[in-house]
């Protein structure tokens, strides 16, 4: 299937979820959604596999990736407040979940394999993938290659043979009856693994806008030689098209557009992702000011810090608010309670609380601090704040796009300078907008920020992502309003955007994996380092 322009709330700025990790929480639990639904009926028994090089295997517990792929397996979505007892839930609902970790031939190191027999006896094998940022894919059924990012509806049909033409004729029987129903299809995949004889299996995947009545399923399954059919629901907000035509994918593109038709970046923002998504643009700012609302939420549950951290901190952003109060912090203009709100939501995070990925998890607190302190520091009207709000994260979010576009928001990819590097040059767009800088500013301060955090690594101590992680992100704030000032006001980083997002990629894929989330180097490896993890697991073990 080929691959669809990044969506910016599929892709960046999302999703909304139960924190701490969006590649290894809310990814494992849309991967378990989806493939929850391919077994039919009742689940039994489900054996997860992680590669023994890959991320997963050193953090999936500290990380909550265990408790993401359960939580998706009994049908929660990612912003699931249930989802932090997952495991729980699961061994009461009578499900044996059991994860293991070997040798595998991996395609990504978050790749994990799943293998689910429901009450019938019935099983069914899965391989996904958790891409970045809460991005995902299912690349297997059962051996056969496919491609579910959990943006369609999805028919898939299983035990339909192996012979390529034949599967092909089936399909189209298949399609016709969809067509006569009025539902339109997206493309598909057909595929065989390889095998000989009796273990041959085949796997048709049809991609649709609209879900499949479940009145046709008798039709269908007639139609396609009684093989078993399944119906998955999409996991994504915005859904695809095989239509697909946006205006650009590239920071210099957008530039020439904006200059031909007189527009802020926002605005180009908003024409993108209604051509991504096909929707009105008025429905993409109304779907950004959803978002800013559970920022908001989050910003305020954070600052209260009633809750629990999961690893070895506990919540500090109240002591810290209390200080810019009384004027005790040394003083720093916007970065004064732009550092307090980053340190609330990242804390939220880490206890696992509701916050919005921007672009991942492990950077949400950045963006929130940007925009909200900048809209205090501007004293925007309360009538206008939420639209304010709205179009700088769009402007953020486009930003996002071109970083996906040509790189990864994956730290365990390329480093933290994916993560907290591309929330601070998103960051710095957003705040070049809300002060009327250009465009050209806006993707100069992009730059800016970006090119000041080339190389930072991914190395979160006892798998918490709480340090260095938070620090981070006030840090990240930081270098956004750095970049913003300077890119306005006469200072030129000379590299254009696109340039300076290829270099970030080219760097991270340099890393070596120790220093890419997955615990074996940087601080996780010094005395603290390691003592800290021993106590957190520790007390794992003993709850």
């Amino acid at each position: 299937m080929t691959k669809l322009p990044s969506s910016i709330f599929n892709d960046v700025i999302g999703p909304v979820m139960v924190g701490p990790s969006s590649s290894h929480t809310a990814g494992p639990a849309r991967i378990g959604f989806l493939a929850g639904q391919l077994c039919g009926g009742r689940l039994s028994r489900v054996k997860v596999t992680f590669e023994t090089s890959g991320s997963f295997a050193m953090t999936y517990k500290g990380q909550k990736s265990d408790q993401g792929l359960a939580a998706g397996l009994l049908g929660m979505l990612p912003q699931d407040p249930r989802l932090s007892d997952a495991l729980s839930l699961v061994k009461a609902e009578g499900i044996e979940l059991s994860f293991e970790v070997k040798n595998f031939e991996a395609v990504h190191p978050n790749t994990v394999l799943l293998e689910l027999v429901n009450e019938a006896g019935e099983s069914v094998s899965a391989s996904g993938l958790s891409i970045g940022g809460g991005c995902i894919e299912l690349n297997e059924i059962n051996g056969c290659s496919v491609s579910l990012a959990g943006d369609y509806y999805e028919l898939v049909i299983l035990e339909c043979g192996s012979n390529v033409s034949f599967m092909k004729e089936r399909c189209r029987d298949v399609e016709s009856v969809l067509r006569d129903a009025g539902i339109t299809t997206h493309g598909n995949n057909i595929s065989e693994n390889g095998k000989d004889g009796v273990n041959s299996r085949g796997v048709i995947v049809i991609h649709t806008r609209k879900p499949v009545p479940q009145n046709l399923l008798e039709t269908i399954k007639d139609r396609s030689g009684g093989a078993g059919v399944r119906i998955i629901t999409p996991v994504m907000p915005v859904l695809a098209s095989a239509n697909c035509e946006v205006p650009f994918t590239r920071a210099a593109a957008m530039l020439d557009w904006c200059a031909e038709h007189d527009a802020p970046v926002w605005e180009a923002a908003a024409l993108y992702e209604a051509a991504r998504g096909g929707v009105e643009a008025s429905d993409v700012l109304e779907m950004m000011k959803s978002i800013i609302q559970v920022m908001e939420e989050a910003v305020k549950t954070g600052l209260a810090g009633d809750f629990i951290m999961k690893g070895f901190l506990t919540p500090s952003a109240g002591k810290l608010h209390e200080a810019v109060m009384k004027r005790m912090f040394i003083p720093t203009g916007i970065l004064d309670m732009a550092t307090v709100i980053s340190v609330a939501v990242m804390e939220l995070n880490a206890a696992m609380g509701c916050v919005v990925a921007a672009p991942t998890a492990g950077s949400c607190g950045v963006l929130p601090a940007a925009v909200f302190s900048m809209l205090d520091h501007l004293n925007v009207p309360e009538d206008t704040r939420l639209e304010t709000a709205a179009k700088a994260m769009l402007t953020a979010g486009l930003i996002g796009v071109f970083i996906n576009e040509q790189a990864t928001f994956a730290a365990e990819v390329c480093g933290c300078q994916a993560e907290c590097g591309s929330a601070a040059s998103m960051a710095a767009a957003a705040l070049v907008e809300m002060a009327g800088g250009a465009p050209e500013a806006a993707c100069n301060a992009a730059a800016l920020a970006m090119q000041n955090s080339l190389g930072l690594i991914c190395d979160p101590v006892a798998e918490q992502v709480e340090v260095p992680c938070i620090s981070r992100n006030v840090a990240a704030v930081s270098n956004a309003v750095t970049a913003a000032n300077i890119a306005m006001f006469g200072f030129r980083g000379t590299l254009p955007l696109d340039e300076v997002i290829c270099a970030m990629w080219e760097v991270g894929n340099a890393l070596p994996d120790t220093l890419r989330c997955t615990g074996k180097g940087g601080l996780c490896t010094t005395p603290s380092g390691i003592r800290l993890k021993e106590e957190v697991d520790k007390r794992r073990f003993d709850s």
